[in-house]
């Protein structure tokens, strides 16, 4: 299933570097796949076990002005927007590939925050266990009392 990188938030100048460096609309997403979640954009990938997913929630992190790839301290920021942001929780941590955008490091990542067209509908499907006898042991969801909140 695919997640567009909402980029509604984006200015002029901001979309024509998304369309030179990332492709354009559309070429930014999240697949959530069964075993792993696939993050993209421009030259940033990433791929996170869904097991090692422990949190997905809605983020009212103040990111405006920021589009792009940004980390600090095992903390990702990969938006075109401030809005529909959805944070993961990442546990044990995974690692991006040696690229430009990472400045050819290694970078670990303990927690992701996206931009999302959709982040309502990608909460669900990205935290649900893959199977009921997958290891390590499936985690049950539940909503908290303000229904905003899905944990893993």
């Amino acid at each position: 299933m695919w997640f567009a990188i909402s980029e509604a938030g984006m200015d002029p100048v901001s979309r024509l570097t998304n369309t030179l460096l990332a492709g354009g609309r559309g070429r930014s997403g999240v697949e959530v796949g069964p075993d792993q979640i696939r993050v993209q954009m421009g030259g940033f990938k990433l791929t996170v076990p869904r097991v090692s997913i422990r949190s997905a929630s809605r983020s009212q992190e103040n990111v405006r002005g920021t589009y792009g790839v940004h980390s600090r301290s095992g903390r990702w920021l990969v938006n075109g927007s401030p809005d529909g942001l959805v944070e993961l929780t990442i546990e044990p941590p995974c690692y991006t590939g040696r690229k430009p955008v990472s400045l050819f490091t290694r970078g670990k990542v303990n927690a992701l925050t996206l931009s999302l067209a959709d982040p309502d509908g990608f909460i669900p499907p990205s935290s649900r266990p893959v199977s009921d006898n997958q290891f390590p042991p499936p985690v049950k969801m539940s909503r908290n009392n303000a229904g905003d909140h899905l944990r893993v």
